[in-house]
């Protein structure tokens, strides 16, 4: 080939480059590029409920429910129910809390126009029953923390409700259906009955060990409107049944809470909370 035409090929190359190199920067444009980009589409949701409760079935007002790696919540009402309206599709981790509850979460695939129920039940942690306070629709200042107790859920709770549906002969026969506690009768009707939910270990003849066991030597522990009555000055049965408005039972001091705990309420603890008198009508003038 001879050198004119090798010239001519070179500048025409060089030609095809320039404009190769125009084309690609057209296309960069601002312009130009966003038009190329796809529309962003809407993100795809559904619903989602569910209702917290405690361990017991007792619902858990104001419990943060949470949609882990968004900003996105819901609180559940007085009934324990919560709600949202507009959850992401796709699986997702859901975490409730309260405080004085243990934390608990749940991964649930969510789909598209398909409404998912999620329940939580939360396990309440004694030693944290003084930062909770709540009051139950209907209750007085002077019971405020046998609600809050009883809505954490640590210990067992017996309510006017359940006074009212059993019509006991004695306080005691409320205790009988109580799991950990065993209630024996005296020798005649007059008798107190034994209560018993402490747990201890009783020695055999041969000095060995012979496994816990219920010890009905191992006294319970009382409080009376919130006021600790010294022990063996005082049993439950003392009372009438219908003086009895609710009571609370911690079987062991793992479910004591720390405001009831005394030297001597290793046993076990009954809070008695009596009624309060009708209040008086007004006077006739």
């Amino acid at each position: 080939m001879g050198t004119g035409r090798r010239q001519l090929v070179g500048r025409a190359a060089s030609a095809a480059r320039i404009t190769l190199a125009l084309m690609v920067v057209g296309t960069s444009r601002p312009g130009v590029a966003k038009a190329q980009t796809p529309p962003t589409l809407p993100q795809r949701t559904t619903t989602l409920s569910g209702v917290v409760t405690n361990l017991n079935g007792v619902p858990v007002p104001r419990a943060e429910v949470l949609i882990a790696g968004i900003e996105l919540k819901a609180i559940s009402n007085d009934s324990g129910v919560f709600e949202f309206l507009a959850a992401p599709v796709g699986r997702v981790r859901l975490i409730a809390r309260r405080i004085g509850f243990e934390a608990a979460e749940q991964r649930v695939t969510l789909e598209e126009g398909r409404h998912k129920q999620v329940d939580f039940e939360l396990k309440g942690i004694a030693e944290q029953l003084d930062s909770v306070m709540i009051r139950e629709a209907g209750s007085n200042g002077r019971m405020t923390d046998f609600w809050a107790r009883r809505m954490v859920g640590v210990g067992a709770f017996i309510t006017h409700a359940d006074i009212e549906r059993r019509h006991p002969q004695r306080p005691s026969d409320l205790l009988r259906t109580v799991a950990g506690v065993r209630v024996t009768n005296g020798e005649t009707n007059f008798d107190h009955t034994t209560i018993s939910m402490g747990r201890n270990t009783v020695l055999s003849r041969s000095g060995r060990s012979s496994g816990p066991t219920l010890a009905n030597d191992c006294k319970v522990s009382y409080y009376v409107d919130g006021s600790y009555v010294p022990s063996g000055t005082f049993h439950m049965d003392d009372m009438s049944a219908l003086m009895v408005e609710a009571i609370e039972v911690y079987r062991g001091p793992s479910e004591t809470p720390a405001k009831l705990r005394q030297r001597d309420t290793a046993c076990g603890v009954i809070v008695i909370w009596t009624r309060e008198p009708p209040s008086k009508p007004p006077a006739l003038a």
